[in-house]
């Protein structure tokens, strides 16, 4: 089977038209549709609807575009490991929606004016869920909460720190810590993440009810309640963010409570120099504010 003829396929289902498909990839209209005909005569079965005007992608179209795309991710891993300083082809970079903005959002825009070649595919989903993507090799690289948990095959990096703190609005009168705790809606992010699951630890370590009244699944949908004075929260305070606009944040009393960012990547990953230059802008960011501290960072081996 014909690896450039898998690539048209991926380009017509990206695209509006054979056209369009034809000049993006350097090709003639007619070039494109005999590479899809000597495609449908190799697999038995019809890529294209040409029935319909312009001819659309069947069913059976659609799904060999997935396992095309994911035969030129292979190809590309396997040209990564010949040549270790040009990066190409297309990457999956996973990211909790809280890290995207301030670390990982530049740090992307970086590769890519280094990296021309480079596709780079961004996944935002919850910590544990992306973790889990880059075990089964769905993803490459993933910034996310270190887990705590020992994975044999994960490998991470750590990134920064963030200490928690109690999120109150402006418009809150009392100034007593423990009076704010225990008599103002709490309102959770995501409570079963693990973030959440170690602030209610330290509730509980520290003896203080709440008084639990939402369940929010975004870091800007908390802060929009607490601004609007709708209840207090505690989450981490984000690295390189700028202090929410409306709120009062307090630090937390007692033991110290932090989130630790990490780059998880697979062990054996074969994109594993380009987790490594991810690693160094995201550390080269981080410590960017700190007059006199070299950009370049030292990585240090994975934790797992």
């Amino acid at each position: 089977m014909n690896l450039r003829f898998l690539r048209t396929v991926v380009e017509l289902a990206q695209s509006p038209s054979l056209n369009a498909a034809a000049k993006k990839l350097n090709l003639s209209h007619s070039a494109v549709s005999l590479q899809i005909k000597a495609l449908e005569d190799e697999l038995q079965f019809s890529i294209l609807d040409r029935s319909k005007r312009p001819p659309i992608l069947t069913g059976q179209g659609l799904a060999l575009v997935e396992h095309a795309r994911r035969m030129e991710d292979v190809v590309s891993d396997i040209q990564a490991l010949a040549d270790t300083k040009r990066f190409f082809g297309r990457v999956s970079v996973g990211a909790a929606p809280s890290t995207i903005q301030q670390l990982l959002a530049p740090t992307l825009a970086q590769l890519s004016v280094e990296h021309a070649d480079l596709e780079i595919e961004l996944i935002s989903a919850l910590s544990h869920d992306l973790i889990n993507m880059v075990l089964d090799g769905s993803i490459h690289v993933a910034l996310v909460t270190d887990p705590g948990t020992s994975y044999p095959n994960l490998a991470t990096f750590p990134v920064c720190t963030e200490p928690f703190q109690l999120w109150v609005s402006d418009l809150e009168q009392s100034d007593d810590y423990h009076t704010i705790l225990r008599t103002r809606p709490f309102i959770w992010f995501t409570r079963s993440t693990a973030l959440s699951r170690r602030a209610e630890a330290y509730l509980h370590r520290n003896r203080i009810n709440v008084l639990s009244k939402m369940d929010v699944n975004s870091f800007e949908g908390v802060e929009a309640l607490v601004r609007h004075n709708l209840g207090i929260s505690i989450l981490p305070k984000r690295a390189l963010a700028a202090p929410p606009r409306g709120i009062r944040a307090i630090d937390l009393e007692g033991e110290e409570l932090n989130r630790e960012i990490v780059l998880a990547s697979r062990k054996n990953s074969p994109r594993k120099e380009l987790v490594q230059r991810i690693h160094e802008v995201l550390l080269s960011l981080i410590e960017a504010p700190s007059q006199g501290v070299d950009g370049g960072g030292e990585t240090g081996a994975p934790s797992v």
